[in-house]
C-alpha cells in the first residue's frame, strides 16, 4: 500500500521559511516616560512658535532618529577609545586571538588591565629583540580599543622611566601590550578578564 506523501513531491528540502522579521520588545516604563517627555518637549516648542526645533525633537523618535543617535554615540566612543592596531608577529596575533577566545577573555578589557598594571608598576614589558636580517617574521595587526587618556599616561610614564634610568629603553603602546599578551598566551589567559567590571574583582 502506497504511503500518503506528507509534502508536495517537488518541494525543495533545503528551502527554509522566510524570516519573520524583527521581534518587537515592549519598552520599559522608564523609556515610555522618556518618550512622553520628548513629545511634550516638541509640543512645548510648537507652543512658543519654534516649529523647526520641534521637528528636530520629533525626529529623535523615528527610525532615522534612532540611527542618528547610534552614529553620534559610536563617534563618541571612537574619539574617546580609538582603535589601536598592534603590529606584531602573525603567529603571536593568531595565538592571542585563539587562546583568548578559548578562555573567554575580552581583549579590550585585557588591554585596559595591562595598561593599569604598567601604570601601577606591577608590569614591565620585555624589550623586543630585533630579528636577524632576512629572518623577520610575517607581521599583522591585532586591533584593540584603548582609552586615549590611558595611552597618553602610559607613554608619559615610559618617557619618565627612561629619563630616570629605571629602564634603558622607552616602550611604546605596542611594546607594552604585545609583551603583556605574550605573557597571557604563555599562561593560556588564566583568570580571564571577560569585561570591564572583572578588573575590580
Amino acid at each position: 500500500m502506497a504511503k500518503t506523501p506528507t509534502r508536495p513531491p517537488n518541494l525543495d528540502r533545503n528551502r527554509r521559511r522566510p524570516p519573520k522579521g524583527p521581534r518587537l520588545v515592549p519598552i520599559s516604563n522608564a523609556d515610555q516616560q522618556r518618550v512622553a517627555k520628548v513629545k511634550q518637549a516638541a509640543a512645548r516648542l510648537r507652543e512658543v512658535d519654534s516649529p523647526e526645533l520641534a521637528e528636530h525633537v520629533d525626529f529623535l523618535l523615528t527610525d532615522e532618529g534612532r540611527k542618528f543617535i547610534g552614529r553620534v554615540n559610536w563617534q563618541k566612543t571612537a574619539d574617546e577609545k580609538p582603535n589601536m592596531p598592534l603590529y606584531m608577529p602573525e603567529k603571536l596575533r593568531d595565538a592571542i586571538k585563539a587562546k583568548a577566545a578559548a578562555a573567554g577573555a575580552n581583549l579590550e578589557a585585557e588591554a585596559d588591565h595591562a595598561i593599569d598594571e604598567f601604570l601601577a608598576g606591577r608590569f614591565t614589558p620585555a624589550q623586543p629583540v630585533t630579528a636577524p636580517r632576512g629572518q623577520a617574521p610575517v607581521k599583522k595587526n591585532l586591533n584593540v580599543r584603548l582609552l586615549s587618556v590611558k595611552r597618553a599616561q602610559a607613554e608619559a610614564l615610559s618617557r619618565q622611566l627612561l629619563a630616570e634610568g629605571e629602564l634603558d629603553w622607552e616602550p611604546n603602546i605596542t611594546n607594552i601590550l604585545s609583551s603583556y599578551f605574550a605573557d597571557r598566551v604563555e599562561e593560556d589567559f588564566r583568570n580571564p578578564i571577560r569585561k570591564k567590571q572583572d578588573q575590580a574583582g
